[in-house]
């Protein structure tokens, strides 16, 4: 395969279930950056909320961030591509979202920022402490968000839902709510959540507007993922690549199954089909 561009999902792919990149998985990112590959995180975290330790990485320029809603240029520190909420849409849609008991957050300017009263209480809507870790390392507190929101100085890119783990029903009933929208993309990327963002917001058409930059073909591009947030790259890659772990309607979107994130599943199919010298 003539791979010139790989690009990872992070939560469930790239990071083992405690949010760890291991150090096999670098090494093996690295060797393939020094073949000229570039290596690109694709996450529905905003800029901020990809950890230091992925961030600077010094292989890693580029980054596909918020579901596709922005795709940063990390080394000239300016995106490239955004597709974000209309000031008006953005404001209607906080409001809607109000009603449902849910944790959440919105993603603004390349920040996840999310309402004390839910920052301090994580642990009732994330269970695990990896979840809890996630929320709290990747979130800014921000008082009266509704206003910084309704900015129109301002760039919002996603809504965040997260439902307690009993309400699945009303996590199901919010998502058919929202159909009502024109120009969303509501998809999920853990069991009790739901993840909204302009409809050409998606890690798919932001993937093909890297590798245009880049000025490659799709057929040099290869894509990792295990969630429905991950389902239109790994159908716009030339090789898409589904986790173990993943669900089957996402194995269904890929070319290939690849071991779980625990096993190291990434780095087992880079080292197979990209750094192989057959």
């Amino acid at each position: 395969m003539d791979i010139r561009l790989i690009a990872l999902d992070l939560d469930g792919t790239l990071l083992t279930t405690d949010k760890t990149l291991t150090k096999h998985t670098e090494r093996v990112l690295s060797r393939a950056a020094k073949k000229g590959v570039y290596i690109v995180p694709a996450t529905g975290r905003s800029l901020t909320g990809i950890s230091p330790k992925i961030r600077e990485l010094p292989f890693v320029r580029y980054a596909i961030t918020v579901n596709g809603a922005a795709v940063w240029d990390m080394g000239r520190q300016e995106p490239i591509v955004r597709q974000a909420f209309s000031p008006e849409q953005a404001v209607e849609l906080w409001g809607f979202i109000a009603k449902y008991r849910t944790m959440r957050d919105a993603c603004i300017d390349g920040v996840a920022r999310m309402e004390p009263e839910y920052y301090n209480k994580a642990e009732i809507f994330m269970p695990d402490e990896p979840g809890r870790m996630l929320i709290r390392s990747t979130r800014k507190p921000t008082e009266r968000l509704g206003e910084l929101v309704a900015d129109r100085n301002v760039t919002v890119e996603k809504f965040n839902l997260f439902f307690r783990e009993e309400a699945e029903e009303e996590r199901q009933q919010a998502r058919r709510d929202l159909a009502q929208f024109e120009g969303l993309s509501v998809t999920s990327s853990l069991g009790n959540n739901l993840e909204i963002n302009h409809v050409d917001a998606t890690k798919g058409r932001g993937l093909l507007s890297l590798a245009a930059h880049l000025g490659l073909e799709m057929g040099q591009v290869m894509a990792f993922g295990d969630g429905e947030n991950d389902v239109s790259m790994l159908r716009a890659a030339g090789v898409g690549v589904a986790m173990e772990n993943a669900p089957k309607e996402v194995k269904a979107a890929a070319d290939l199954v690849t071991l779980s994130n625990d096993e190291e599943g990434v780095a087992y199919c880079i080292e197979k089909y990209v750094l192989t010298d057959r």
